[in-house]
């Protein structure tokens, strides 16, 4: 046991030196402010006018059923008032996830190396060295 361990010669790795590969440095783009206050204004806006538009849009048509439409029982009035609310509130859903859509995504963070926060001068000097 003791031989084959004391013939085995330990292996040296041939150290070769190359040149450090330089990457070109990242372009960095000033990042945008914070808009979760903006969105959340969004949010309440489209909750409001969820709110407030079927409302409108009922009472308003069975008014108007009502006056221009006199012979129209209670139940047909109330069933076109409804109908226009439900319409309603699609048509705000729909503006909701319209403006999602066309919001564009922010860009990625990006990771900042600390060789590339130095200056020129001191990455040179690192590599002569």
């Amino acid at each position: 046991m003791g031989k084959k361990n004391k013939n085995k010669q330990p292996e040296t790795a041939a150290v070769v030196e190359s040149e450090p590969v330089i990457e070109p440095p990242v372009q960095q783009y000033p990042q945008e402010e914070d808009t979760s206050g903006e969105v959340f204004l969004w949010l309440l806006a489209y909750s409001v006018l969820m709110f407030t538009l079927p409302f409108l849009g009922f009472y308003g048509v069975r008014s108007w059923l009502q006056e221009s439409f006199p012979h129209l029982d209670l139940f047909t009035v109330n069933c076109w008032s409804v109908l226009t609310a439900v319409l309603v509130v699609n048509l705000v859903v729909a503006m909701y996830v319209l403006k999602a859509f066309r919001e564009k995504p922010p860009p990625p963070l990006e990771h900042v190396r600390e060789d590339e926060e130095e200056e020129p001068e001191a990455i040179e000097t690192k590599k002569e060295q």
